[in-house]
């Protein structure tokens, strides 16, 4: 009978990794699509295509930077270092934005812009605080129910055409003049 000699296995060194592994910066070169091109900044600059995986809406512009995470050739932007591009949310069809049990406060250290055909404002008491309030429209009308009282430091109104007042009573009252200006003053039926 042959004897079996036992077999040694000799150990080798590990062979070096193919793939490498990215987390670092990189400055947005250029959108194509839904991707975008980036320079990383691994001694290389090696130009990669990376694939958005933000948690918040962001659509990147040239020269901005971002976190990019990548191995094996996939590349993600996990975050935004500095950015100037902007936040969109898009959304299909309706939406809706409820706080419960709380405030809603939009705010911008620039504007508040609304665009739309129609815009409803619905509110059990409506208030408005400005410095300056500039209204123009082809045509506005005001409905009021009980009393609409303006309370102001100095009045004056220009009117292109006919101005018409109708009521049931009218009273005027002057602490010093009234002056009545006219080519002609029509009193009584």
């Amino acid at each position: 009978m042959s004897q079996k000699s036992p077999s040694f296995t000799v150990p080798t060194a590990p062979s070096p990794r193919q793939d490498t592994t990215y987390l670092g910066p990189a400055r947005v070169l250029r959108t194509v699509g839904n991707r975008f091109e980036v320079e990383l900044d691994d001694g290389d600059a090696s130009k990669v295509m990376v694939r958005p995986s933000f948690t918040f809406p962001y659509k990147p512009t040239a020269e901005d930077s971002l976190l990019v995470l990548g191995q094996d050739g996939q590349h993600f932007a996990v975050g935004v270092l500095s950015g100037s591009g902007p936040s969109t949310l898009h959304f299909q069809g309706d939406v809706s934005i409820h706080a419960v049990d709380g405030k809603l406060t939009l705010a911008s250290d620039q504007a508040v812009e609304l665009r739309a055909p129609r815009v409803t404002i619905r509110a059990g008491i409506l208030r408005t605080i400005a410095d300056e309030v500039v209204e123009k429209s082809s045509a506005f009308r005001r409905w009021v129910r009980g009393l609409m009282a303006t309370r102001a430091g100095r009045s004056r109104r220009v009117i292109d055409g006919d101005d018409t007042t109708r009521c049931q009573n009218s009273t005027t009252l002057a602490k010093d003049t009234v002056t009545v200006d006219g080519d002609q003053l029509h009193l009584g039926h």
